[in-house]
Order: C-alpha cells, then structure tokens, then sequence
C-alpha cells in the first residue's frame, strides 16, 4: 500500500472537507492515507516516509501558507507533491517552482492515477489532469463526486471553533464545486469559468449521516452557489430530513435565484432552512453591472422583501470598497443598511471589504481597469482610488474594523 500524506494548509477555519474527500478517494484506490490540517493542528508533523503529497489550496487565506508548508516538504521529504483546489490553479507559475505538479481538476477524479503515481506503476507525466514543469496531460471525462469525506482522519468537528454555531454544532457538507455564474470580481469563475462539479446525492447523504452520529442537527452547504443544480442539493436535504429527522440548514446562493427560485426556497424552509447567504456588493446599479452580477439595485431590495416573506434570514456581504466607488455612496452605505433593516445581520467587517483583485481575476482584463492605478504585489494586485477620501475612509474604518477580513459570500474566495 503506497503511503500518501494529504496536507490542508487553510479550509476557512473549518473541519477540512475538500482533503478528507481526496483522502477518502485516494484511501478507495488502496493507499494507505494520513490527513494533516497544518493551519488548526500544524504539530507534531505526521511521521513518514511517503510516497506522495497532496497539498489543498483552495482559499486565498491559505496560499502563503500552502507555499510555505510545500517549500518545506519539498526540503523534507523525496516525495511528489502535487497541489491542488483554485488557488493553487491560478499561482499555478508559484507553485511549480518547488510544487512537481499542479491538478486542474478535481483529485477524485485521478484518484486512481494519484495512487498509481505513488506506487510507482505511473511516472508523474502521465498522470491525467496534472500540470509539471514540462507540459499538461488532459482532463479525464467528467463525472460525479462519490466518496463520503475521510473525516476520521482529520481531527473531530469540535475541536473547531467555526464549527460552533448559534444553531449548535453544525456540520459543513456541500453538494457541488464551482459555479455555473461568472461574476468577474469572484475566484470561483476564475478557476471554474462557469463550471461546476457535482456530487452524488448518496454520498452528500452519507456524510451528513455520519456527522449526524457526532451530534450535529445543523448542517452547512458550502457550495459556492447551492443552485448549481436545480435538484441535487435539494434532494440531498429531503433525504438528510428523512434520514437524520429534524434540522436546519443554511446555504449560499444568488439574489436572483432567491426571486426566481420560490417554490424550491418555501419547500427548504419547510424542511429547516434557516439562513440563506448572498453576495450583494453594494446598492449601486453601475458596480453590479461592472461585477456582472446581472441584477439591479431594485432586485436586490426586492431579494430582502423575500426572504422576510418565505421565513429565512438574509445574511448579506458586501464589496464597498472597490476602484468605481464615489465618495458619497461609501457615504451613504450605512443609511442602506438601516433603511432595509440589514445593519441588524450585517458582518461589521463589509464596511471595510475591499475588493481583492487576485492574480487571474477576470477583472484585471475587463476594461474598467483602464483608468485604474494598480500595483504588482505578487499573489494579488493593488489598485488605488481616483479620490484620496475614499482611501482614507478605507483606513480610518478598516483601523477600527473588528475581526477585518473575516466577512465572505462563501468559504470559497
């Protein structure tokens, strides 16, 4: 049995889902399988020698980490390493300088090649979906996400803070990768481009099931966008009801899909749905159309009135900060908030988000980045407002700000 070590170096403070499904994945195809959350638990460092390493870098928070936790395995151990999850696809250049290989798909769906790889029947260049230094083998033919995450390997839900909700302990499940939507300023679009990875409904189930045995009743989607399918999130919560008996549940997704997506939405809160997240920038029609949202100030009012109406509560994030901004919107922002109620739910963060333009931002070739002062800073690039008060209004309320950066759309960006 070939030994793999698969390292989360940052899943937003969470029980490492996406690494416990490569693992479980990897553990199916016959590798011997240690999982290592080195941002919660980075000591004692598992004990090798192993065959391979996989390394997940799929939020931003943990590409500085995921570089240094790799730069020090490449010097430790004579393994392969290869890193995986979106930002890890788009510092791809980053990683392979000391990285042997960057996936741009999903490992579950090497799997078997990945164990192969590390038992030696395999060289590194022939390994389906896995970009080197010398070139790139393709994708394999797309298909559903089965395994059930290898969680035992991964320290216990309650050893994690994030984990502790107001609605007791709560379990971070997820029916799909991706998103099928390309709002410019989100990473999601930019390492998916409008493609999603779905799982099986069974192993959704099966996961939830699971965690239901270690007391959780509330359960987390942490889809990007839990209308990726029209069906399969919704099956999977019927089915976690019936299984599991009474819970709640909370999700992310968009605010025209919570005006278009009635009947899914009152038959979810019939079944337990609780808090529903969405992304609304901010209330002025020129930034969402600069974002493509493809929706107005007006839907997003209306998106409020609805979710009042079908008994879930809106939890919003915002972008205020951004290059297209005038001063006196930034201004009025708070009057926003009071007047649609929202100031009572919203992170006190998202008065003092500032628009993050990582490298391969889809924005960073739109042409409203024509007249905007940028600078390099490696993993991201900075842009600076056309009006000084606006950059002061940032640092006077970002001095202040409590928890800054801890608001989100998703545990995705």
């Amino acid at each position: 049995m070939p030994r793999i070590l698969v390292v989360s170096p940052y899943e937003a403070e969470l029980q490492p889902l996406v690494s416990a499904c490569v693992a479980a994945a990897l553990r199916d195809e016959g590798a011997d399988v240690t999982g290592w959350d080195y941002h919660q638990f980075p000591d004692p460092e598992p004990v090798g020698p192993f065959d391979l390493i996989l390394v997940s870098v799929g939020q931003y928070e943990g590409l500085e980490r995921g570089l240094s936790i790799v730069g020090r395995l490449a010097v430790d151990s004579d393994a392969p390493i290869v890193v995986f999850g979106q930002y890890a696809q788009l510092n791809r250049r980053d990683f392979l300088r000391i990285a042997d290989a960057v996936a741009i798909d999903e490992p579950e769906r090497i799997a078997g090649d990945l164990v192969a790889l590390a038992a030696g029947r395999l060289p590194l260049n022939e390994v389906a979906a896995l970009v080197t230094r010398t070139g790139m083998r393709p994708k394999p033919p797309r298909k559903r996400i089965s395994v059930v995450p290898a969680r035992d390997l991964f320290p216990s839900l309650v050893h994690y803070p994030a984990h502790h909700s107001p609605y007791g302990l709560m379990g971070n499940i997820e029916a799909s990768r991706g998103c099928h939507h390309k709002c410019t300023y989100c990473s999601v679009y930019g390492a998916y481009d409008g493609q999603i990875a779905p799982y099986e409904v069974d192993a959704v189930v099966a996961d939830a099931v699971a965690l239901a045995d270690e007391g959780v009743r509330h359960f987390c989607f942490i889809d990007a966008e839990f209308f990726n399918s029209r069906t399969i999130g919704i099956r999977a919560a019927e089915r976690i009801v019936a299984e599991v008996g009474p819970c709640t549940f909370e999700m992310t997704t968009r605010v025209d899909h919570i005006l278009d997506y009635t009947s899914e939405l009152e038959h979810l809160v019939s079944l337990g749905l609780r808090q529903v997240t969405s992304a609304l920038e901010f209330p002025s029609d020129r930034i969402l159309r600069i974002f493509d949202k493809n929706i107005t100030v007006t839907d997003m009012k209306a998106c409020i009135r609805q979710a009042r109406a079908l008994g879930f509560e809106l939890k919003p994030t915002f972008i205020p900060f951004t290059p297209w901004i005038e001063y006196d919107e930034l201004l009025g922002f708070e009057d926003f908030l009071d007047e649609t109620d929202l100031a009572r739910v919203t992170d006190p963060t998202a008065l003092q988000t500032r628009l993050l333009l990582f490298k391969g931002s889809p924005l960073l070739a739109s042409p409203w980045m024509a007249d905007v002062e940028t600078i390099d800073r490696g993993f991201y690039v900075d842009w600076r407002h056309a009006d000084p008060r606006v950059e002061n209004l940032w640092a006077e309320r970002r001095a202040s700000a409590e928890g800054a950066g801890k608001g989100r759309c998703c545990i995705k960006c």
